[in-house]
């Protein structure tokens, strides 16, 4: 029984790297509405205007983390679609070869 490999369809990884996109950009609305947040020292009212303060150094090692996220999420969906692009170009290759040993065999 020999190996079956791994079928890899390029529209489901394309697909993918879509859907990595939309959750990194899902980071950046998150980190947009924190910033507003923290830079409004009456979002939270008269009496618990001090949270802000409070919460602004919080928010800056929240912002660096979701960077990296972002960051990452780039590199995952950049490295699928190239990864996309390799296996589209091993097809069209190997496609001409079976049909040059088809036709050699009819």
């Amino acid at each position: 029984m020999g190996h079956q490999g791994y079928h890899a369809p390029v529209e489901d990884i394309t697909k993918h790297a879509g859907n990595i996109d939309a959750l990194r950009e899902r980071f950046g609305a998150i980190k947009a509405a924190s910033s507003h947040i923290a830079k409004d020292n009456e979002a939270y009212g008269l009496l618990c205007g001090w949270i802000a303060d409070v919460l602004e150094g919080k928010h800056v090692k929240v912002d660096d983390v979701i960077a990296y996220v972002e960051e990452n999420l780039q590199l995952v969906a950049d490295t699928l679609r190239d990864a996309a692009k390799v296996y589209e170009r091993m097809e069209e290759q190997h496609r001409g070869t079976f049909q040059a040993i088809e036709s050699g065999v009819r």
